[in-house]
């Protein structure tokens, strides 16, 4: 399946996320309006959730991000780790809901 949402964080950065997924995450793409420095660590932050369980509680995955930007040293500026887990949790309710219809 695949499924994607956008949010605001607030503060005004725009988050958006694109998956495919199963019971697994298999591919996350991140855009939006946020910095990360280095700026080519995005794909630290996108690896951090492939393979994660597609209903992993929402906290994890925040945990699993800021662990990846830790271990990286990653600067993450207008966006956090429970904004970029909170995006993934609405992108597969709608990737789900999109495959009922």
């Amino acid at each position: 399946m695949e499924g994607s949402a956008k949010q605001k964080v607030p503060g005004g950065k725009l988050i958006s996320v694109r998956i495919s997924f199963d019971t697994l995450i298999s591919r996350v793409e991140i855009t939006g309006d946020f910095f990360l420095h280095p700026e080519e660590a995005l794909s630290c932050i996108e690896g951090s959730m492939a393979g994660v369980k597609a209903d992993e509680p929402e906290q994890e995955m925040a945990a699993r991000v800021r662990s990846a930007a830790e271990s990286h040293g990653i600067e993450m500026i207008g966006i956090t780790p429970e904004a970029v887990a909170s995006t993934v949790k609405m992108a597969i309710r709608n990737g789900m809901e999109s495959n009922k219809a």
